[in-house]
């Protein structure tokens, strides 16, 4: 027990006394301390004399101060809210002039912004003559309990708004049932005051046949302390019946049920409204299920309901619970189903045929009216459907009687016209090229004189099967008209495909015909147009596409011919060039270079790749980057790819019977040539026919081609492998063959592209994937031909890796078989990197000046005069880079030959002055790798135009010379970089 303390005056304390009183302050002062900090009051003490404010620990913490505070009483207000400050200061100040004590609340601001809410007492006291000399006073920080008072205040708003303004009726019952409370809603249901209503039992206002049920939903509710909604019927203070939905809710207290809450709403209308819809069921009810129209209702894709017709129509004896979507034809069905999809409540679809399938697989043509409406409270689509098969066999025969052709069952002149139409729209919109391809029979009037009409018609009849067959599924051929075709093809990418398909045709008519016993021969000349060059209008095409025609026959028949008025020199050029092809190999324009293959240690010549070439009698030497895609295009690639392993293989043999090093032979397989049916049994005869070993034969084969073709070139591979006749496989890199694959294929070599050898010693990356080429094919077994090596240190390079064999412009460029004789016989390599490519030279010899251009002219080049017939084609852009009055020199990026036979025309501008310029090439450089060509023109100019340009030219050098912008056509840049731009376009 502790200690008390009785100290009498001039009493003396022990020095023990002492020690047990002070530790006994001590001992009052920290549980003043902690009763302080549990009821969060402070006290402070204000001392007037000395002008101090002194603090508990408690008031630090109030105030978030951490140091201890002494300061003046004024200071004390800084530390309250601006807004608080003058009402605190103002209370503090009358109280302390009365020396009466005063509570307040107001608002402190911590050092770190927060507000806190605090309460205040204060009480002063007074010296010996009556003058107050100091205060006492407590602060209590409230902030919580405020907050939480305010939050009550919301609350309680929050619930009174819910409560007073709620639709529904809202009240509360005691446990007997008794009224406690009621909104203003529960007065409007029933007719009765609020006063009323607070002195009665729920009973009062329930219709007595409904008060059973009633009071069985209200104990429930007292029972199992759970929610119970259920509908009732009371009765109006003027005793009107109302039909509502109640829920009863408990009210819950400290774990103790107190009473009962309840919403009640008003369900009378929609009870009336249900009792009509029952009514009108019932009585449309028979009308439907009398209905000669079928009648349905679907909820999420399944029958519901429909009716004996529907069932009928269909087949079934029961269609409920069916999906809808199994009745629908499956090509129909997903367009139906979206549709359907994007209907709202009470919005329909009209008059939709499509086909649906009976229970036995038969299919009809319906016609089914749709609309979404609400059954039983959720979304449904009510359809009704007619079945219109009949109707629908009577439109399609007249229809197809109005837009085919009588005799050949081709589609007529009249459904041309509309569906050209339509595609010319679509292709405008699409920005796409469309042919038109009009077919004409050579002298079919002969066959109907000679063997009369109907063999006539039979003949068009077979022709028409013909050409149906030959045509895909997205094309079709019309009848015009007498002997008269017409074939439409959309979404065109080259005229080589165009002209494809008219090589196809102009064969098929040189098939037999046989007609009662007469073998017919016939030709065909085929009239070509395309949109939009040619033509936008059905009207423009047809008469251009018949122009095109004209000059087919005129030009001897059995061919096809372009509409050539917008053609540009290169489209031009590529249009001879592919009616050339065909008969180049029969005029033996066609010839084989050979590229060595170097032994990488030896710099020995173990093989050579065979490369084809075309010296075309016009246009010059064609590389087989502008004539190999043509062939591909046209199918011309196989005949040529078998003439090219051919002569190649006879060349080896010769080679061999020369006593020459035995070597391999390489040729290239494109994917046609690998695809065809008969294409071991072809190799296997060339390869017996020129005697050469099989092994001495290699087959090359591009990654890309068996990307799509895989099963059938592992198999070809595997039946080379079994006739000793090499493969490798070409560009390798560039495709998108797997390790897999590549492990699987039957291959001798693989030949890295030159793409990648190019940048060997500058590119990091490309260093290592030979690297990793290399120690592949290591592994697998296999040897490595790089190609494309140009310089010494490229080879050494590839030496120092162990590569196999190298081919490349530092050893020699491809050569023809003499030479390559020549190289065989004296074991020396031709290093003809530095060689020029220039064509032909012609030497100086200009009999006037000429202006050199730093900023190039821009002119307008075509071919005026092609072989001494004149050419109406469009131009092609074209920059001069130097003119003088007998000649200029120029850049473009189509290669064009040395040839008197063929006159250009430019048309420029210099000086303001149009010029109108004729001439011939005389020589012509590549640059750029061949991407770009130089070319010098001589002038076919009469004098006294000679004489005047030279005056021009004259003011242009000055211009020139002073500065000032010579012309209006020029090209400020690079001539070569926008010349290769473009091509990358094209």
């Amino acid at each position: 027990m502790e200690k008390k303390y009785n100290i009498k005056k001039d009493e003396i304390l022990t020095t023990n006394d002492k020690e047990e009183l002070i530790e006994l302050l001590k001992r009052k002062e920290k549980s003043f301390e902690l009763a302080q900090k549990i009821s969060n009051v402070g006290y402070w003490e204000y001392d007037q004399l000395l002008d101090k404010v002194s603090w508990s620990k408690q008031m630090f913490v109030i105030y978030g101060i951490d140091n201890d505070l002494t300061v003046k009483l004024e200071e004390i207000f800084n530390l309250m809210h601006p807004n608080d400050r003058k009402r605190v200061f103002e209370t503090f100040s009358l109280s302390a002039e009365a020396k009466t004590p005063y509570e307040i609340e107001y608002r402190i601001v911590r050092p770190n912004g927060e507000v806190r809410y605090v309460f205040e007492s204060t009480e002063f006291f007074s010296n010996e003559f009556s003058e107050w000399s100091g205060a006492i006073g407590t602060i209590q920080d409230i902030t919580d309990n405020k907050n939480l008072r305010l939050r009550l205040i919301e609350e309680e708003q929050y619930y009174k708004s819910l409560f007073e303004n709620n639709a529904d009726a809202v009240y509360s019952f005691d446990l007997q049932g008794n009224f406690l409370s009621c909104n203003s809603s529960l007065e409007d249901m029933f007719g009765y005051s609020k006063e009323e209503l607070l002195q009665a039992n729920f009973d009062r206002l329930v219709e007595p046949e409904s008060l059973q049920k009633t009071k069985k939903y209200f104990l429930d509710t007292i029972r199992t302390l759970l929610p119970q909604t259920y509908d009732t019927t009371g009765i109006h203070k003027n005793g009107e019946f109302i039909e509502f939905i109640v829920t009863n809710i408990p009210i819950i207290i400290n774990k103790e049920l107190v009473g009962i809450y309840g919403i009640a709403k008003n369900i009378t209308e929609k009870k009336a409204m249900e009792r009509s819809l029952l009514e009108a069921e019932t009585k449309y009810r028979s009308i439907i299920e009398q209905s000669i129209v079928g009648v349905f209702i679907a909820q999420d894709g399944v029958f519901v309901y429909t009716n004996p017709e529907l069932e009928r129509m269909l087949g079934y004896n029961s269609l409920t619970g069916l999906d809808v979507e199994l009745t629908i034809d499956v090509e129909g069905r997903a367009p139906i189903v979206s549709r359907l999809s994007t209907l709202n409540e009470g919005q329909s679809i009209q008059n939709l045929c499509h086909r649906a399938i009976k229970q036995d697989g038969t299919v009809i043509i319906v016609e089914v009216h749709y609309t979404k409406v609400l059954h039983k409270g959720k979304t449904a689509i009510l359809g009704t459907v007619l079945d219109i098969t009949e109707r629908k066999k009577t439109e399609e025969l007249n229809h197809y009687l109005a837009y085919h052709d009588y005799l050949t069952d081709l589609p007529n002149r009249r459904m041309f016209e509309e569906q050209l139409d339509k595609q010319l729209r679509l292709a405008q919109f699409d920005n796409k090229k469309l042919a038109v391809l009009l077919i004409d029979l050579d002298r079919f009037k002969c066959v109907n004189d000679t063997l009369g009409h109907p063999i006539g018609d039979k003949l068009l009849k077979q022709l028409a099967n013909k050409l149906k067959n030959c045509l895909g599924e997205d094309q079709t051929v019309y009848r015009l008209g007498g002997d008269e075709f017409c074939i439409v093809l959309s979404e065109v990418e080259s005229r080589s495909e165009v002209m494809s398909l008219s090589y196809k045709i102009i064969q098929i008519t040189k098939e037999q015909f046989l007609i009662e016993g007469y073998e017919l021969h016939i030709t065909a000349s085929i009239g070509i147009c395309l949109s939009p060059e040619d033509g936008i209008t059905v009207e423009s095409l047809l008469k251009n596409a018949d122009t095109a025609l004209y000059l087919s026959k005129s030009q001897g028949r059995d061919q096809a011919q372009y509409y050539s008025s917008s053609l540009n020199v290169q489209s031009f050029k590529l249009f001879t060039l592919s009616n050339d092809l065909r008969k180049a190999i029969d005029k033996k324009e066609l010839f084989l270079q050979y590229m060595p293959r170097v032994d990488a240690q030896t710099t020995q010549i173990v093989g050579a790749e065979a490369l084809i070439r075309w010296n075309h009698p016009d246009w010059g030497l064609i590389s087989p980057a502008e004539f190999i895609p043509i062939a591909e295009e046209t199918g011309l690639i196989v005949p040529i790819g078998e003439w090219v392993l051919r002569e190649a293989c006879k060349q080896n043999k010769q080679w061999q019977d020369m006593g020459l090093p035995p070597m391999t032979v390489s040729v290239n397989f494109s994917v046609q040539q690998l695809l065809k049916q008969n294409v071991l049994q072809t190799i296997d005869e060339i390869v017996e026919e020129s005697g050469i070993s099989p092994d001495r034969l290699e087959i090359e084969i591009t990654e890309s081609s068996f990307i799509s073709n895989e099963k059938e070139v592992t198999q070809l591979l595997v039946e080379l492998k079994k006739r000793k006749i090499k493969a490798s496989l070409d560009d390798f890199g560039t495709g998108y063959s797997s390790l897999y694959l590549l492990k699987r294929l039957a291959l001798d070599t693989i030949k890295i592209d030159k793409t990648f050898v190019e940048e060997i010693l500058t590119d990091p990356v490309n260093k290592s994937i030979i690297e990793c080429i290399l120690n592949l094919a290591k592994a697998l077994q296999m040897n490595v031909t790089a190609e494309g090596v140009e310089t010494a240190e490229q080879y050494a390079f590839l030496k120092e890796q162990q590569c196999n064999e190298i081919q490349g412009y530092f050893f020699s460029r491809p050569i023809d078989a003499e030479e390559f004789v020549h190289l065989l016989k004296n074991k020396q390599l031709l290093n003809q990197s530095s060689k020029t490519k220039q064509e032909k030279l012609i030497a100086n010899r200009r009999g006037y000046f000429r202006v050199d251009l730093e900023d190039p002219l821009v002119a307008g080049m075509t071919i005026f005069m092609f072989k001494g017939r004149k050419v109406d084609l469009g131009s092609t852009e074209v920059f001069i880079t130097n003119i003088g009055p007998s000649g200029l020199k120029f850049l473009m990026g189509v290669k064009l030959p040395v040839n008197d036979d063929i006159i250009l025309k430019f048309g420029t501008e210099i000086l303001h002055q149009a010029y109108e310029l004729h001439g011939n090439i005389v020589w012509m450089n590549e640059i750029e790798g061949g991407e770009v060509y130089e070319y010098g023109v001589q002038f076919q100019i009469e004098e006294n135009k000679q004489l005047e340009l030279v005056k021009n030219l004259n003011l242009l050098a000055i211009k020139i010379r002073e500065g000032v912008p010579p012309h209006t056509q020029i090209f400020v840049g690079d001539p070569v970089s926008r010349i290769k731009e473009q091509k990358k376009k094209l």
